[in-house]
């Protein structure tokens, strides 16, 4: 049976240090719900304490409305009696087990001999495209089939709640691609309630119902990946999810006045106070050979290329505007681009970019 999660003021520290902060939290039945974030902003020590393996300081947590963890009422349900599955990011095979031994120890611990007879090891085993291996030990495995077998160990005694620490980042890009596909089409088939960790926006976006971006442990903005995508709160978020050039403006005579002579009419960045900051996604900036003519719509920038590295299907082109601000642009590889590779560091290079595309903040 899937279930909810629900976080109340949940609290954890080390020593002085607060690495969850009174963080509220929904997880909604049957869905994913991805906490992202740098290192250190508390999404790993949040998952622990979902799954018990870590002590919260304050706070509650309820699986299905029933706490798990209440330190009002002092309930605290060790970790092999929350009806959990954990995916680990280092796999946590037991090396002298055989992949069918692995896979069915969630079942022994929880002592349901009945499920292991009728098959429950081989059924968790042919979902993730590993029946074949059974007899195998993991070092006989590649890493793709180790992370796979742990996906089958986390899923096969059907927990309530399924916790991803990280299940991907041990992977080459190929394979990374291959199970994050698995990991979505078993969710489909199985709507199992799950919090995946990680660090990395892509996967994040790829996986989650919702997203759940963290900073200094607490949660910054929580909302589907195309509402993070393309509305993003904060100048946090926006960073987050990869706007990585970033102009910083100061109101002046009644227009905002940025780097290199730029300025702009105020109601374009449409942000209140005295300074403001745009950030900006790298495939949003167009180059031109010459500086296009004026447009009521769009920035008009004179920038100097630093380098332009070409990636198969796209060029990462990064460029200096005035004396210090760095701006990196993606472009296409087709027959109007091919310009750009031509350019030598040094060259000059207009940039133009739709207003449309500036996300602002206050300074």
């Amino acid at each position: 049976m899937v279930t909810g999660i629900t976080v109340s003021n949940l609290t954890k520290g080390f020593g002085s240090t607060t690495v969850v902060d009174g963080l509220d939290l929904e997880v909604e039945q049957g869905e994913i719900l991805v906490l992202l974030g740098p290192s250190g902003c508390g999404k790993t020590t949040t998952l622990r304490c979902l799954a018990g393996l870590e002590t919260p300081s304050e706070g509650s947590i309820r699986f299905d409305g029933t706490p798990v963890f209440d330190d009002g009422t002092r309930v605290n349900v060790p970790i092999n009696k929350r009806n959990i599955g954990m995916v680990f990011q280092s796999y946590a095979l037991w090396p002298h087990m055989t992949v069918r031994q692995n896979i069915a120890y969630p079942l022994k611990v929880r002592r349901m001999k009945k499920a292991i007879a009728e098959g429950w090891v081989e059924r968790a085993a042919d979902m993730v495209h590993c029946g074949n291996l059974l007899d195998r030990y993991p070092a006989q495995l590649s890493g793709g089939q180790q992370q796979r077998i742990a996906l089958a160990r986390g899923l096969v005694s059907q927990p309530s709640v399924v916790l991803l620490d990280e299940p991907l980042s041990n992977l080459d890009a190929k394979l990374r691609d291959q199970v994050r596909t698995e990991i979505r089409e078993l969710h489909q088939q199985l709507r199992f309630t799950a919090v995946l960790v990680t660090h990395d926006q892509e996967e994040a976006l790829a996986l989650g119902d919702r997203v759940a971006i963290m900073k200094d442990g607490r949660i910054e903005q929580l909302d589907t990946p195309e509402a993070l995508f393309l509305a993003p709160a904060t100048e946090y978020v926006a960073g987050f999810v990869g706007m990585s050039n970033r102009l910083e403006w100061t109101r002046s005579d009644g227009t905002w006045a940025g780097p290199a002579g730029l300025r702009v009419p105020v109601p374009v960045l449409g942000v209140d106070g005295d300074r403001a900051v745009s950030l900006i996604r790298p495939d949003d900036l167009t180059l031109h050979p010459a500086k296009p003519g004026a447009a009521d719509d769009a920035l008009l920038l004179d920038a100097t290329l630093v380098t332009a590295e070409y990636g198969g299907r796209h060029v990462d082109v990064t460029l200096t505007l005035g004396d210090a601000s760095r701006l990196h642009a993606r472009t296409g590889t087709g027959a109007s681009e091919a310009w750009i590779r031509t350019l030598q560091p040094g060259a000059p290079v207009a940039v133009s970019v739709p207003h449309r595309s500036l996300h602002s903040y206050r300074g």
